[in-house]
């Protein structure tokens, strides 16, 4: 028994009372207030803040098939982690994650540049900054946390996996009731093709980099390449690096620098590791690399230590750049201030960011 806004009720504190029909779940809404394009991060917390109201008709899709298993974006930083707080799940946050508490920094030896010395050590984030801690956590995990929140909220919403947005068309005029017209491809085996019709008053583009709904609206990304590659990778090694269980931050001479970032369960590390730079117009996508090229690269720059890798849980390889979309909305500019916008994009639909690792 819990004692609540409401006064005292049986069973788990965590779970609204319910305020829609157990219904609604299985059966698709076809005329929504809000639809969700992503369940990303950016999507999933909007989902959460939305699902606490029951007055408002929600839906949320993705291209997937399910949640999120493995993520790539997994650290959290101080401020997130006030967010997850007033989502209710900054504990179970701070239970499962590895905490920064410290950086060490490397560089090479003055006397001998081809290995590399400790130069500095300090604490990760100032005294006074936050309650709370900067922490790693597999982004699949934060996933379901958001996922647990909606599951328990008034309206119990639940994501539609394995659909993709194929276009959007707008009706601006002020009697429509919903402007957005959204077509829908499934994508699941049951019924592979087949095409749903969405009605909403509002659209929010959270589907990332490649973002349909951005396209849909004939936005465009505008920004500069550092032609820069770096690799990363989730690894169980074994070293004598001294540092491999704190955030440390390692420039070699020649060899270019690794960041090292150990990950939750004490076992796992994950390196992000600089490549060589790539020509004026070259791109990624056209070099051949390999999990074992960046295992070398990796054991180049921290020469003399050792790294032996026993199993490689992920990796993947990317281009720095930092680009921002043209606007933001579906309001053209001879009409900003005469309507209301009906689309809008989120997360890395609009601003799409890789910084260099020690630089974030």
């Amino acid at each position: 028994m819990q004692f609540h806004l409401n006064g005292f009720r049986l069973g788990d504190p965590h779970m609204s009372e319910q305020q829609e029909p157990e219904s609604r779940a299985a059966t698709p809404l076809a005329e929504v207030d809000v639809l969700i394009v992503g369940c990303g991060p950016a999507g999933l917390t909007l989902a959460a803040q939305l699902a606490a109201f029951p007055g408002i008709k929600v839906r949320v899709i993705d291209e997937k098939p399910g949640p999120l298993r493995l993520g790539q974006a997994d650290g959290v930083a101080c401020s997130t982690m006030e967010m997850f707080e007033a989502f209710g799940f900054s504990g179970r946050v701070l239970q499962e994650a590895y905490w920064v508490n410290e950086t060490t920094f490397w560089k090479p030896d003055d006397e001998q540049r081809d290995k590399i010395v400790r130069s500095g050590r300090i604490q990760d984030t100032e005294d006074g900054l936050s309650e709370f801690p900067h922490v790693i956590l597999n982004q699949a995990r934060v996933h379901d946390f958001y996922l647990d929140v909606m599951r328990w909220a008034p309206t119990r919403l639940e994501p539609d996996y394995s659909r993709r947005l194929v276009d959007l068309a707008i009706d601006a005029s002020v009697s429509a009731a919903y402007p957005v017209t959204v077509r829908l491809e499934r994508l699941d085996s049951e019924c592979s093709g087949q095409m749903e019709t969405v009605r909403a008053r509002f659209v929010v583009g959270c589907d990332g980099a490649r973002s349909m709904v951005r396209k849909s609206l004939g936005r465009a990304l505008h920004g500069d390449s550092a032609n820069q590659a770096w690799g990363v990778m989730d690894l169980l090694a074994v070293t004598d690096f001294p540092d491999i269980r704190l955030k440390a931050t390692i420039h070699s001479a020649r060899e270019g620098s690794v960041l090292v970032i150990p990950r939750e369960g004490g076992y796992l590390v994950r390196l992000y590791i600089e490549l060589d730079k790539l020509n004026a117009e070259e791109r990624l996508s056209n070099r051949s690399i390999t999990a074992e090229h960046l295992i070398a690269a990796a054991r180049r720059i921290l020469h003399p230590y050792s790294l032996e890798v026993k199993e490689v849980a992920w990796w993947s390889v990317y281009e720095i750049g930092q680009r921002l979309c043209d606007k933001f909305d579906d309001v053209p500019e001879q009409q900003v201030g005469e309507r209301i916008p009906h689309v809008f994009i989120a997360g890395d639909g609009a601003t799409p960011i890789a910084p260099r690792p020690g630089k974030a």
